[in-house]
């Protein structure tokens, strides 16, 4: 198994095929956009991890945003973590997370945050294992409409963070 930090290239072609399986979703493209954006303008890390070249998950930490309490000079937010359904419980989540916290050492980043939903029971486990157990806040987050001329989505979100 490869970690890397992923191309702008590979990012555009990920994304381009979660729109191509939901192509009236305009979600997807303004995350898209975010993501091709961010790593150009260096406000977030992705990460990709291979398996002999076929990709099987992802991780993001995002440097820059305008919530203080998730990033801020030297605090950075994992993102976007993402394993193939046929790859889970597998330490895979584990690995790409242990390369993001390598890479926010490696630049002086001091303290990690994460966001979970509270139903994501399994997730909030394993981030505390993590250790991701100082609770910041709890926040509701508005997702981008899944359909022209729709009402974003809004979560309730628990955050939590970390010393690196």
């Amino acid at each position: 198994m490869e970690v890397r930090i992923a191309t702008i290239e590979e990012i555009v072609a990920w994304w381009d095929k979660k729109i191509e399986k939901q192509p009236n979703n305009p979600a997807y493209k303004v995350w898209k956009q975010n993501f091709v954006d961010g790593n150009k303008n260096g406000s977030r890390k992705t990460f990709f991890v291979f398996d002999k070249n076929e990709y099987i998950g992802q991780g993001t930490l995002l440097l820059k945003s305008n919530d203080k309490i998730m990033t801020d000079k030297n605090k950075a937010e994992v993102i976007k973590l993402e394993i193939n359904p046929e790859y889970r419980g597998k330490g895979i989540a584990t690995l790409i997370y242990k390369a993001i916290e390598k890479y926010a050492k490696d630049n002086n980043i001091t303290t990690l945050t994460i966001g979970v939903e509270p139903c994501e029971v399994r997730n909030i486990q394993i981030y505390f294992h993590w250790g991701f157990t100082n609770f910041l806040q709890c926040i509701a987050e508005t997702f981008p409409p899944r359909e022209p001329g729709g009402i974003g989505e809004t979560i309730t979100v628990l955050c939590y963070s970390k010393n690196i």
